[in-house]
């Protein structure tokens, strides 16, 4: 028997339940292409300042000062979005998952609103926009009441929830998802092909990092079971522990990791938001309090770059403050011109 059909079956007898996602043709319209920064701002003791005006704020791309045409202060109300992996390859990390997002929205400030929802082969919003905490805690118990966690449609549910939930609300707005990034999709294209693919040929993983760019809603992965802070599943399907066993004493299982991890972090550095790795699943509950504290001491700064060639090139934005003895911490510090 061929190598080449070893893995095939090997491949069928380990992912048999796996259909093929379908992604849907869509057109996205933006108006204005605003480049949007994220800042909080400390004194020399630490404490962070809440009342500071637009007019303190210097904001740079590439060296060339920009005019700043949208600022939301600290005070102006937070709609967060918590997006759920509950696919089989995280099913033993459920009940610390949970913990860590009712720790979450207990800390939200009370003008905040958010919304929760969940992803497998399907998304499932267990919790639309809300501003009633009680509420939001009672819809944790259903997160975990999946429809098919054999399959995992990731890149979709991230483009579904940037593209459509976020047109309900207005003012600041920040996606937060908990997952290991591990997509159907991607993994089928691997062990089918037999290669690992470019991520400029994946199309839907490309149609979610447009999506990204031009929403520019700031998403947030606090991602687990990377190549960076492994933690292998005891319970529930996992694609590492899959492909160990379809390629045995080959490294194409630890490539699969980092390529997934990849992924993650252009789709963070697409939409000005960042990427964390929980060095133990323990940590996951003071990562998710350390977001929420940023965005609710956060001011956003929007602008329109003086450069419209959209080069592909890196720009870099560097945000000052026009007062002495105060520190700025930024969520992005560059964007690609796309």
């Amino acid at each position: 028997m061929s190598r080449t059909i070893f893995r095939l079956l090997a491949f069928v007898i380990v992912s048999g339940a796996l259909l093929a996602a379908q992604e849907p043709q869509y057109t996205l319209k933006v108006d204005v292409p605003y480049i949007y920064v994220d800042v909080t701002v400390q004194d020399a003791a630490g404490q962070t300042l809440n009342d500071l005006p637009a007019e303190a704020f210097e904001l740079y791309e590439n060296g060339i000062r920009q005019s700043i045409r949208n600022f939301l202060p600290v005070s102006t109300p937070c709609n967060v979005l918590l997006l759920f992996d509950r696919s089989g390859s995280t099913q033993d990390k459920w009940p610390l998952m949970q913990r860590a997002v009712a720790g979450f929205i207990t800390n939200l400030r009370p003008q905040d609103e958010i919304a929760i929802a969940s992803f497998d082969s399907d998304l499932e919003f267990q919790q639309p926009w809300t501003g009633d905490r009680q509420k939001a805690l009672l819809a944790l118990p259903h997160l975990t009441v999946g429809n098919n966690i054999g399959e995992t449609n990731f890149y979709s549910a991230v483009e579904q929830t940037l593209r459509r939930e976020f047109r309900k609300v207005s003012g600041r707005r920040a996606l937060v998802v908990l997952t290991d990034g591990r997509d159907t999709s991607f993994y089928k294209q691997l062990v089918s092909h037999d290669r690992l693919t470019d991520p400029k040929d994946e199309r839907a993983f490309q149609n979610v990092l447009r999506v990204a760019r031009t929403t520019r809603i700031p998403t947030y992965f606090i991602a687990f079971n990377t190549d960076r802070n492994l933690e292998p599943n005891t319970s529930g399907g996992d694609e590492y522990r899959n492909l160990q066993v379809i390629y045995p004493n080959s490294d194409v299982p630890d490539r699969y990791l980092s390529a997934v991890r990849f992924r993650m972090e252009q789709l963070a550095d697409a939409s000005g938001g960042r990427i964390v790795y929980p060095a133990r699943l323990q940590d996951i509950v003071p990562l998710y309090q350390q977001i929420g504290r940023e965005l609710g001491t956060s001011y956003s700064l929007g602008y329109l770059s003086s450069n419209t060639k959209l080069d592909g090139g890196l720009r870099r934005i560097e945000v000052r403050i026009n007062r002495e003895g105060l520190r700025v911490a930024q969520s992005r510090t560059s964007y690609y011109a796309k």
